[in-house]
């Protein structure tokens, strides 16, 4: 295969809400440019990239898969991206190494929530951005409505260069505004666009669109702009390059349209890809870490080699594949490579171009390009591979907070193992999970975006591990505290057994603290009522009680213990009473300290449709939330709010069905704070009646 340089190669992220057919696009754009020699289909399960079990059976893009085509002597990386809601971090971690955005838009639909969603990773990274109009063919498919709703959305910085014939069963070619040229395609053929006259009825409304367009390209550049108004055009090779330069400065969004499933247009597609999309070369800095510090680096074709694993895919019979973008310098088989986050070194092996599951070995992967490394010891999905010399690594994606969660254990007693190695190996290919074990709720807790991902996860582990677990609802992890102060309360422990026996007296006091200071203990002792290695055994009685609880069997938070008094015996005191006596008296104390239960707090941002925010605000007050404030950003809503964490452990399903779909929120957690009374006492009547069960 033809080496490339960073100059000729492209590398543009395909991005939607689900079912849009970004999927459809890539294989046409692999088949129409000779690349893959059958156009598969993702309804029949012959896709060259939905390729895992899961994807084929739920005939959805699960992982982001890679792609790459030659056309007119460039060279393009194809990403594509799933578009249900519950996996866009691997869509945020795959713009983060391309230079495009193609955002498909659904010809009839127009733009879906995960289409919103999406739009702001692309607003983050700043890439350049191009809309394809897909789905030309289906009934009522109207191209003006969705250029009109994506003028609204965008603003006039979308401009069409390309433009449907036809629509619905009627839909057979487009007209390329820049050239002024008229292409018919055959449905499902090769893909290359027959040349024809431009319909008579649509010469009009061409030489509008394009005058307008002209205009808008013209509005980006001063020189152009002068030229413009004393010509009152501008040449074609003038308006390629000014367009080339608008899209590259984020002031022009060009607007294609096409078919994906039919192979209509995508030539089309690839030609302005290559001829106004920038290179890779163009990405000239870099935000890395070293150290403590964040901080942007040159890249250079000729520098030392810097690499970012952005994905880790795990093949059977292959092993592990990390796909990874170069953006510095450039890595080869042979290469001893530092991975700089973690402090280890790799030896660069196998190597290659991908296409699916389809491989090209490759001896080099050079700057802008990206690939697959087989078989590295010890190098992850957000790790990055670097020369020697180079002391940071590039700065990891962020993905977005888990917002459904559920407490997962074995079915079958001693498959607890099986399950943490499970767990492990799938979050090497999807990072947008987590689970941990909570030692204050006693439950393994598993974390998603959404419902569909943890049933992903659990079939994962049921059936490439063989292991399979029962669900249950996450438990609160609430804390108790006092409310005011307990003074001078004694506890003796004394315990006589025929030998020798035990003895303790203590006092404290108790008092509360501000909220998010924990725990403190005072010795108080003047003189040697109780001698100096015998206090921290009150102090170790006293926090293996805060540990259990005392009223709901929660952490005990925010407290002042001072050890005031006490006495001791001669030969009964020792270690293991002073702790009896501490744990006791800790106990009696708290109980006459007022002490309640505090819940932890979540702080929501939600952002709705204008229409949805008083059914949003409404329902956060019945779940005892406090509006903090709202926002408008065009057409949305920002609503930001602090509501307790059991009110909102099924948010998300509500959420959905309060605003058909059109919603999205993040989750993060905000403070503690006392409980109302009577959920309270709800949560403690069932504690002590396990308690009393047990004894």
């Amino acid at each position: 295969m033809k080496k490339y340089d960073a100059g000729s190669i492209r590398n543009v992220c395909f991005v939607s809400h689900g079912g849009v057919g970004k999927t459809s696009l890539l294989e046409a754009a692999c088949f129409t440019s000779k690349a893959i020699a059958k156009l598969g289909k993702v309804t029949a399960g012959t896709s060259s990239f939905d390729t895992r079990a899961d994807e084929k059976e739920r005939k959805m893009t699960i992982s982001t898969h890679l792609g790459f085509c030659e056309w007119k002597d460039k060279k393009i990386n194809m990403l594509d991206t799933p578009g249900f809601l519950d996996y866009l971090g691997e869509a945020k971690a795959a713009l983060r190494v391309t230079e495009t955005a193609v955002t498909l838009i659904d010809a009839v639909d127009g733009i879906q929530v995960g289409t919103e969603l999406v739009s702001r990773y692309i607003d983050e990274v700043k890439t350049a951005r191009l809309f394809f109009v897909n789905s030309m063919d289906k009934e009522n498919a109207d191209f003006d409505r969705v250029l009109g709703i994506i003028k609204d959305t965008y603003g006039s910085s979308a401009a069409p260069l390309t433009i449907p014939i036809g629509r619905g069963a009627d839909f057979k070619g487009v007209i390329d505004l820049v050239a002024k040229e008229a292409y018919e395609y055959a449905r499902e053929g090769d893909g290359n666009g027959k040349k024809i006259d431009i319909p008579a009825d649509m010469q009009e409304k061409v030489n509008e669109l394009r005058l307008a367009l002209m205009e808008s390209v013209a509005e980006t550049d001063e020189e152009l702009m002068n030229k413009y108004l004393e010509a009152g055009e501008i040449s074609d090779e003038e308006l390629r390059l000014g367009l080339a330069e608008a899209v590259l400065g984020g002031s022009v969004f060009p607007v294609l349209a096409g078919s994906g499933l039919f192979n209509m247009g995508v030539d089309m597609l690839l030609t302005k890809i290559v001829t106004l999309c920038p290179p890779a070369s163009s990405r000239t800095e870099i935000d890395v870490v070293e150290g403590d510090e964040r901080k942007t680096v040159e890249n250079k074709e000729d520098g030392p080699a810097v690499a970012f694993v952005f994905k880790t895919v795990s093949e059977e019979h292959l092993g592990e594949l990390n796909i990874t973008r170069v953006f510095s310098g450039k890595i080869a088989t042979g290469n001893e490579l530092s991975n700089s986050g973690r402090g280890t070194s790799e030896r660069i092996g196998n190597m290659y171009f991908l296409r699916g599951k389809e491989r090209t070995d490759t001896s080099e992967i050079g700057a802008g390009d990206i690939g697959g490394l087989l078989k590295l010891k010890d190098t992850h999905t957000n790790d990055s591979l670097v020369d020697k010399s180079v002391k940071y690594h590039v700065a990891p994606t962020v993905y977005p907070e888990p917002l459904v969660s559920t407490a997962i254990t074995a079915k079958v007693k001693g498959d607890e193992d099986k399950i943490a190695m499970g767990i492990t190996k799938l979050q090497e290919e999807d990072k947008g999970f987590t689970y941990r074990y909570h030692p204050d709720i006693k439950q393994s807790i598993l974390s998603a975006m959404g419902d569909i991902q943890l049933d992903i996860i659990l079939e994962g582990l049921k059936n490439r591990f063989k292991v399979e677990v029962e669900r249950k609802q996450p438990k609160i992890s609430y804390r108790e505290t006092i409310t005011k102060s307990a003074k001078y309360v004694e506890y003796t422990h004394k315990k006589q057994t025929g030998g020798a026996g035990q003895f303790a007296r203590v006092f404290i006091d108790l008092e509360p603290m501000q909220r998010g200071e924990g725990y403190e203990f005072v010795d108080k002792i003047v003189g040697g009522v109780i001698d100096q290695p015998l206090r921290p055994s009150v102090d170790k009685g006293i926090r293996a009680k805060i540990d259990e609880g005392i009223i709901a069997g929660y952490p005990i938070v925010d407290v002042r213990v001072s050890l005031v008094d006490g006495k001791t015996h001669p030969v009964d005191s020792k270690d293991v009473a002073f702790q009896v006596a501490g744990r006791e008296v800790f106990k009696k104390a708290f109980e006459m300290a007022g002490p309640v239960l505090l819940e932890p707090v979540a702080e929501l941002k939600v952002t709705v449709p204008e229409e949805y925010a008083g059914d949003i605000m409404g329902d956060m007050s019945s779940r005892r939330g406090k509006i903090g404030g709202m926002e408008s950003v065009g057409k949305l809503q920002h609503i930001t709010a602090k509501v307790p964490e059991s009110e909102v452990q099924s948010y998300s399903s509500t959420l959905r069905s309060l605003t058909q779909g059109r919603g999205f929120y993040s989750k993060t957690f905000s403070h503690y704070e006392q409980m109302p009374a009577e959920q309270a006492k709800k949560i403690i009547d069932v504690y002590q009646a396990e308690a009393t069960g047990e004894e």
